[in-house]
């Protein structure tokens, strides 16, 4: 079951924004809905992750935005299923959150139709759309998990530790299984993992050998050369003519950086504002589409562009192209996410943001731009947002737990030989 992303962003009744605020805040607070006041998010079978953040308005200079309310999900199977499970669960919350916002029928609580047309209308495609585990549902994730904490138990237990030394790797191997067998209602079957399709295969080979790159590089290159060649000497000029921006002071709401770096999962909300013409919006659109390619048929195997703490990300182009909402959720802290950023994928993250304002200078769209750290990292904190709401359904798992889970689980029913076995157990 393949994983999807919706992104929602309604407009608020301007004179209800604190009164929102203070209700999503609250429903942050209470996450695991402590106070049975809030939404019971664990009873939510489809959601990885999701999240509201209110889009504060903005009227200075020449930038005029009404306060807008942001919702994003990363769920799985088709989209009716995911809206009618999330309206279901969130009940009269979900009907008081949205009674905040500008348009919302007054029959919502009652009728879920009404409900789903209401925030289908304001549904937005994302421009690219990362997948760390794109194979992997929820409750896969959350029985993988539970296999290995079961495994972890059996191997931990002291009563047993004198009978499983001295064991042979098969024979141990076949000792976890015997006891997996009795643990009550753990599945032990899984679904073989689905064969890359022939466009991800070729893409594949031609990210992976310099050979195929230079056999498909050369030709396509000279058949592009009058194109990149007025392309490129139209950036210089563009780039040339970029104004530095003045710093922005105390605009970051307080409470970002107490949300962070408290969880072995932390996200991340930024917004900024696209650079103004259609060849900036060309570029930008451009880059985002190669992303997203690359990102459904090479980067879907836990690594984006060499950045393994990714669970989901998204870029989501907002008010008529305007502006460019970024939606993250990853394994560690705030700091450690922006260096792999600056050291494994400043290219292709200079390549997108270059075209937003105030963006550290770059050379040729994909040069420099990042590489200035303490610059990158500032304009970052400055177009960050505060996110009222984030849930996650497995909040302890990093990507690369829930990939190694995988692969442990995959083979809970093997006959495994003594190297395949040691194998096994050193993935444990």
């Amino acid at each position: 079951m393949s994983s999807n992303a919706l992104t929602v962003v309604t407009p608020i009744q301007p004179d209800k924004v604190k009164e929102l605020d203070a209700l999503l805040s609250e429903i942050g607070e209470d996450i695991g809905n402590k106070t049975g006041r809030h939404i019971d998010f664990a009873q939510l079978t489809t959601v990885h992750f999701l999240r509201w953040v209110i889009l504060p308005a903005d009227n200075e200079g020449e930038r005029h935005y009404l306060p807008q309310l942001a919702f994003e999900s990363n769920y799985d199977g088709p989209l009716d299923a995911h809206l009618e499970e999330l309206i279901r669960v969130g009940g009269a919350v979900l009907a008081r959150i949205y009674s905040y916002c500008a348009g919302c029928p007054a029959d919502v609580a009652g009728s879920v139709e009404s409900f789903k047309r209401f925030l289908c209308r304001y549904q937005l495609r994302s421009a690219a759309f990362y997948r760390g585990y794109p194979n992997h549902s929820v409750q896969d994730v959350q029985e993988n998990t539970r296999a290995r904490r079961a495994i972890q138990d059996f191997l931990d237990d002291p009563q047993r530790a004198a009978t499983l030394r001295g064991l042979q790797p098969e024979q141990l191997c076949q000792e976890i299984q015997k006891y997996l067998a009795t643990v009550p209602g753990l599945k032990l079957e899984r679904n073989p993992a689905p064969r890359p399709g022939l466009l991800d295969r070729f893409v594949g080979r031609l990210m992976d050998s310099s050979r195929v790159q230079l056999a498909v590089g050369i030709p396509v290159g000279l058949l592009l050369l009058p194109v990149l060649v007025p392309t490129a000497l139209l950036l210089l000029w563009k780039e040339s003519r970029d104004e530095a921006e003045p710093k922005m002071e105390d605009v970051v709401d307080p409470r970002v950086e107490g949300q962070e770096d408290y969880k072995v999962q932390n996200q991340l909300t930024h917004l900024v504002e696209v650079r103004p013409g259609f060849f900036r919006q060309l570029t930008l659109r451009t880059v985002l589409g190669g992303i997203n390619f690359l990102a459904r048929h090479y980067y879907n195997r836990g690594n984006l562009g060499g950045i393994p703490s990714i669970h989901f990300a998204r870029w989501v182009i907002i008010d008529k192209g305007r502006r460019l909402l970024f939606f993250s959720n990853y394994d560690g802290s705030w700091e450690r996410y922006l260096g792999d950023f600056i050291d494994r994928a400043a290219v292709g993250l200079t390549g997108v943001w270059s075209n937003t304002r105030g963006y550290p200078k770059t050379r040729l769209l994909f040069g420099k731009g990042a590489t200035h750290e303490e610059e990158f990292k500032q304009w970052t904190r400055d177009h960050q947002l505060y996110t009222q709401v984030w849930y996650s359904a497995h909040p302890d798992e990093s990507v690369r737990n829930i990939l190694q889970n995988v692969a442990v689980c995959a083979q809970l029913k093997a006959q495994l030989k003594s190297q395949e076995a040691e194998q096994w157990l050193l993935k444990l």
